[in-house]
């Protein structure tokens, strides 16, 4: 890479991610599982356990319990930092055999960026149990002699609720750890998730997750509140522990048709990040 050609905030933003962040935060050398969806983010990432729209780039399994011809946006901007923004697109499909669902998810600025083009599918096997898979196009690309490179990853999972609002979920993304053509050293990680949560009625939603990066040390041990304040406004809160604790929050409205969520999640190191997230239901 020419350095030379990189703003010099860029370089020292780069620097402190490898060198302090990177061995605590979901932030990979290389393709790394992006995920989308505010009401997750505002959650500390708890999101594995629970079926919505988002389900698309959490959980497949949970698109076998949504039926709705939904299409959402997501946008982010990682420690404010805007060649650190994520932006993703996807939709779902409905059909008398489960959910499909189709995602887009672009991380990056146009000298180095990333994209996740993925193909999923969830089915309900019982009113308690589901599961989901999806197969991933995955490129990176830098702007000097490096260019493009690109791999197929798979991802799937499962979600279950052995007891009235009990939901348990587990997913795995890349279990065959396929790597980046022509990319030596270079590979796309591995990561596991499980996570359980609890509905107290229409109100209150209480989860907690654990996520295992296969190539990190230690597990994101992560927490997440939501309460329903009113009919259509949800508030939530959560907390993710690893070398350091993040904490974030965030508010919800979900009405018309519409979902719209907006999130900060703050990390002492680098600050705040910002999300936003809408979805639209077809009827």
């Amino acid at each position: 890479m020419h350095i030379q050609k990189i703003p010099q905030r860029i370089i020292f933003t780069l620097l402190i991610s490898m060198l302090i962040i990177l061995p605590a935060s979901n932030i990979h050398a290389s393709n790394d599982n992006y995920p989308a969806g505010t009401r997750a983010a505002s959650l500390s990432g708890v999101a594995v356990m629970y079926p919505d729209f988002w389900s698309v780039w959490h959980n497949q399994a949970g698109l076998g319990y949504y039926t709705h011809y939904t299409a959402g946006i997501h946008h982010e901007n990682r420690f404010l930092v805007p060649e650190f923004a994520l932006n993703c697109v996807g939709m779902t499909l409905p059909t008398s055999s489960g959910t499909f669902g189709i995602s887009w998810s672009h991380f990056g600025y146009p000298a180095y960026h990333e994209n996740k083009i993925g193909l999923a599918f969830g089915k309900a096997f019982h009113e308690r149990f589901s599961a989901g898979v999806q197969i991933n196009y995955l490129d990176a690309f830098i702007n000097d002699d490096f260019g493009r490179r690109a791999a197929v990853a798979i991802e799937a999972g499962i979600m279950a609720e052995p007891v009235e609002n009990l939901l348990i979920g587990f997913h795995v993304f890349n279990p065959s750890a396929s790597s980046l053509s022509k990319m030596d050293g270079e590979h796309i990680p591995v990561i596991l998730r499980m996570g359980i949560g609890y509905r107290f009625g229409d109100h209150l939603f209480l989860g907690t997750e654990t996520e295992k990066d296969l190539d990190i040390g230690k597990a994101f041990l992560k927490v997440g509140l939501e309460y329903r304040l009113i009919e259509y406004i949800y508030i939530r809160t959560g907390l993710s522990v690893h070398e350091y604790v993040h904490h974030s929050f965030g508010v919800g409205f979900n009405k018309f048709n519409f979902q719209a969520d907006i999130a900060f999640s703050f990390q002492p190191i680098t600050g705040y990040t910002p999300f936003f997230s809408l979805s639209y239901v077809f009827k």
